[in-house]
């Protein structure tokens, strides 16, 4: 497959890390499977793996106490 958004790389499986915000809170899960363009770097996620992200997603925020990290 061509990436759609670069339309140079080609895209191959392997395994990358979604990030996203639910309201006031930044979630990330880790290891999931992708189709991932070797020139820019872009994820193409299966119709199944939507799926479990956003079960991860939404099971990551209402399980969740408030953390703050800081580095300075």
């Amino acid at each position: 497959m061509t990436c759609v958004i670069c339309k140079t790389g080609n895209c191959k499986p392997g395994k990358t890390h979604f990030s996203t915000f639910v309201k006031d809170a930044f979630v990330v899960v880790k290891n999931v499977a992708a189709s991932i363009c070797g020139n820019c770097g872009e994820a193409y996620y299966d119709t199944t793996t939507v799926d479990h992200i956003q079960k991860q997603v939404e099971q990551a925020y209402n399980n969740t106490e408030e953390v703050e990290v800081m580095k300075v």
